[in-house]
């Protein structure tokens, strides 16, 4: 430890006096420059002499008294740690602050600092904060507000601003400054579909900074194009294709989407607990998916048709759903490797711009492509039947969801599937020596047990092929 007393002579009061502060430097590459509460005039500062100010001084021997004072209390500190078996470099610059404070200096004694006020957690940010943290403070303030992806929504928008400019702040906000942003997002190829969250997020900054979100925060005239969803013989064609084990497992969560045509986090959402018997005309005691929607908060009620119960039953009513990410990349893969070859023309909008591409159809399958798939193909199977199609999709209200509902439109909706998954078939049902009552399962899986209700069976899986995963 080495403390030496300096005079700052670049800041002299009104009377000429500069201030002493010392200089401590410790093992660990520790430095604190230490305020002393001493002035003097230069002509009275001598540091190489025991009386560091000269006698001629007003107050002189106080001010050496309290320099005095503050030498002993800082090398007490050190002697301390010595004592105690503590290395040099452990000690730290709030143990030398407490016994300054505890020793004093002459008659001007130190005092310790007032407590810091307690911090506020729903004070505003301040408009420096960085991204990173407005996203944190978000994602605590929508815990169970919002779905557990949903909540992760925002981290590649923090990546992109980043990318844009790192020393960018909501408090440099500025209509040119957004319009330049926007340039370079349709520059990287994001489409407008992107561009929307990012100003979602844009403006969460402005409410969690206090400050009132611009009227030209918002994107003007968003297009979306329409999703890419499979023809009903590329979804018998993928039902019945032979595939490595380890795409029958992301072929089973895809098929069983279709077939309650949900919302990606709703079936993220799907636990044991939300299947129930219910009675329907003309089929008997059958398993439905009885759950509150994510997105709109509006309950549904579904029946499972015989392949959905199939796969409900295989993993014990909790379906092996991974990240957004990595099943838009499988459901690819396992609709290139079923044989789905249909080119289509996808469609996507930068501003004003139209983005076209030809593309064969298992490279522009997503996650929602199964949402879409079971719409379309509910809206053939029922002759039109458009009220069967938004009961199933849950595009309801409360004041039209009643009790009964399920058993009125199940019975028509659990024909509708089997006339989609059964029809056209008969021959591939034959080659397995099959019949045809099996209603649309995959040929490798045993048929629905008829004889047992569902519930007796307490979701065991049926014996059937070996999933990967």
């Amino acid at each position: 430890m080495e403390l030496i007393f300096r005079q700052r002579l670049d800041r002299p009061d009104k009377a000429g006096r500069a201030a002493i502060f010392g200089d401590l430097h410790w093992a660990g590459g520790h430095r604190w420059k230490m305020p002393t509460g001493v002035k003097v005039l230069p002509t009275h500062w001598q540091p190489t002499k025991a009386k560091r100010i000269h006698t001629s001084a007003p107050d002189a021997n106080a001010l050496n008294l309290r320099l005095g004072r503050l030498l002993t209390a800082v090398q007490g500190v050190f002697l301390k740690a010595e004592a105690d078996r503590r290395p040099e470099a452990s000690v730290t610059v709030a143990e030398l602050q407490l016994a300054l404070v505890e020793a004093g200096a002459g008659s001007k004694r130190a005092v310790a600092p007032p407590p810091a006020p307690p911090v506020d957690p729903n004070a505003p940010l301040p408009d420096t904060a960085r991204w990173q943290e407005f996203n944190e403070r978000w994602k605590r303030d929508n815990v169970g507000r919002v779905s557990t992806s949903a909540l992760n929504g925002f981290n590649q928008v923090i990546g992109h601003l980043e990318a844009f400019d790192p020393t960018w702040r909501i408090s440099g906000l500025t209509r040119e400054r957004l319009t330049q942003y926007t340039t370079w997002l349709y520059s990287q190829g994001y489409k407008d579909g992107t561009l929307t969250r990012h100003y979602w997020f844009l403006r969460e900054c402005c409410h969690m900074s206090g400050r009132i979100s611009p009227k030209w925060l918002v994107v003007q005239n968003i297009r979306h194009a329409k999703a890419v969803g499979l023809q009903r013989a590329e979804v018998l064609q993928l039902v019945s294709a032979p595939l490595p084990p380890h795409l029958d497992r992301d072929r089973n969560v895809f098929l069983f989407q279709v077939l309650l045509l949900l919302r990606e986090s709703d079936l993220r959402a799907l636990q044991p607990h939300h299947a129930q018997l219910r009675e329907l005309p003309g089929h008997g005691p059958t398993l439905c998916i009885e759950l509150y929607q994510q997105k709109t908060g509006e309950p549904v009620l579904i029946p499972l048709p015989p392949l959905a119960l199939t796969i409900w039953q295989h993993y014990n009513g909790r379906l092996p759903v991974l990240s957004n990410w990595h099943r838009n990349n499988a459901i690819r893969e396992l609709a290139e490797a079923a044989g789905l070859t249909r080119e289509v023309v996808t469609v996507a909008f930068s501003g004003k711009v139209k983005h076209e591409a030809v593309l064969p159809i298992w490279d522009a399958l997503t996650t929602h492509s199964a949402r879409h798939t079971g719409a379309t193909l509910l809206t053939w199977a029922s002759d039109g039947d458009q009220t069967l199609k938004e009961l199933a999709l849950g595009h309801v209200s409360d004041s039209v969801y009643g009790s009964d509902t399920v058993e009125r439109y199940g019975p028509r909706l659990l024909d509708a599937w089997q006339k989609i998954l059964s029809d056209g078939r008969e021959s591939a049902v034959r080659k397995r020596g099959q019949i045809s009552e099996n209603r649309g399962q995959l040929p490798e899986m045993p048929p629905v047990l008829e004889e047992k209700a569902a519930a007796s069976r307490r979701f065991r899986p049926v014996q059937m092929r070996k999933t990967g995963g």
